[in-house]
């Protein structure tokens, strides 16, 4: 065998051997890739993985402390369900009733358009206008803050009428500026 013969025939292995291998190479190559791309993938999954395992344990104690909270919000606001002017009209209702069991002279009462301010809530907000004595107003106030969807008291403003006698019960008139909120859908 000459010298050529035997170049030409470790040649011809060499390539047959790098045919063989290349298509071996390039299948662990893009293996190799795609195992970082998916380990990548999972370290970023990781976190959200381990929150939703949290929440699933704790998903009793979600429950109840969802209850709960619909239970408060029930006592602070008027649901969705019920329209705005629903809810400001029995707002109207109960303000009126309380501040009359007061023995307080209701001059006026007004429910104005709802604000959308609050993200979640409307604001429906109430103008008041009473005269009475100052045991009266107090005792509305008492009575107001024990209210079932909360009124809020936003200003109130409070004068005499006519000269000031030491000696009497001094009559008052009241200016207040209450809100209720209601849930917005």
């Amino acid at each position: 065998m000459s010298r050529f013969q035997f170049n030409r025939i470790a040649g011809l292995q060499a390539l047959i051997m790098a045919a063989l291998i290349l298509p071996l190479a390039g299948a662990g190559l893009y293996a190799w890739i795609h195992h970082l791309r998916i380990q990548t993938h999972l370290s970023d999954l990781e976190p959200r993985y381990a929150r939703l395992a949290g929440l699933l344990e704790r998903q009793a104690d979600l429950k109840s402390l969802s209850g709960k909270v619909n239970e408060q919000l029930a006592r602070i606001a008027y649901p969705a369900s019920q329209d705005v002017s629903q809810a400001g009209n029995d707002a109207q209702q109960r303000i009126r009733s309380l501040f009359a069991e007061s023995k307080l002279d209701i001059i006026s009462i007004q429910v104005l358009p709802p604000k959308k301010e609050e993200t979640k809530f409307d604001r429906i907000s109430i103008d008041l206008r009473v005269e009475g004595d100052m045991a009266g107003i107090q005792n509305a106030l008492v009575k107001l803050a024990s209210q079932t969807p909360v009124v809020v008291v936003d200003s109130l403003s409070v004068q005499t009428i006519g000269s000031v006698r030491p000696a009497s019960n001094q009559r008052l008139g009241g200016q207040f500026n209450l809100y209720v909120l209601r849930v917005r859908p």
